[in-house]
């Protein structure tokens, strides 16, 4: 079924200003939108009201679920970060998706988006951005990938192995960053390598 917005909008019982004002727009433009009227949309504006209307970016562009699987992008998930304990999709951690390109994805690969948090990889990205992680137990040396140490939270660095030894090397600016040693006597799980960064705006 098409998307109707201001089906949605009544749903959740807000009005066209406070939709405007979430998005920064006044209340005609809005008006405007729900009249079908959203050919001109800047990125930025989609994500925000499809944000505060709580559904995915391309049902505002009006593409039904049918759609997408004909298109040539796939639907990831992102997250803020991988747990312990919790599945890397659950409801608490689950804070957005994006659309990638099929052509740059593996057929027979889950993938998964992680924003970055920290200054330990800003050689390579920004807090803020969002890396595209193909999960696999495995990543070859010298690749980026996602590693979780001893339960703690998941960690991008890039990877190195040494005999018995992994090596997580972070390329940052901050000098306070500096390579971690793990030898077999540690609890080290590959989650999955990098892919791919995509900047958020």
């Amino acid at each position: 079924m098409k998307f109707n917005m201001k089906s949605r909008r009544n749903s959740l019982n807000l009005t066209l200003e406070e939709v405007g004002n979430a998005v920064g727009v006044g209340k005609s433009t809005v008006r405007k939108w729900e009249n079908g009227e959203i050919e001109n949309m800047k990125r930025d504006k989609i994500e925000k009201l499809s944000k505060v209307l709580k559904v995915s970016p391309m049902d505002i562009l009006g593409f039904e679920d049918t759609t997408l699987e004909t298109l040539p992008v796939k639907k990831i998930p992102v997250v803020s970060q991988i747990s312990a304990g919790l599945p890397i999709y659950s409801e608490e951690n689950l804070v957005d998706y994006i659309y990638f390109s099929k052509e740059k994805l593996s057929d027979d690969k889950e993938e998964f988006g992680l924003k970055v948090s920290g200054d330990s990889m800003n050689k390579v990205f920004d807090e803020g951005d969002v890396v595209v992680i193909e999960k696999d137990s495995i990543v070859e040396n010298g690749q980026l990938g996602v590693v979780m140490i001893n339960g703690y939270n998941g960690t991008v660095k890039r990877i190195r192995y040494n005999n018995d030894q992994i090596i997580l090397i972070p390329e940052s600016n901050n000098p306070n960053h500096y390579p971690q040693v793990y030898n077999k006597n540690d609890e080290v799980k590959i989650v999955g390598r990098v892919v791919a960064s995509v900047k958020t705006f």
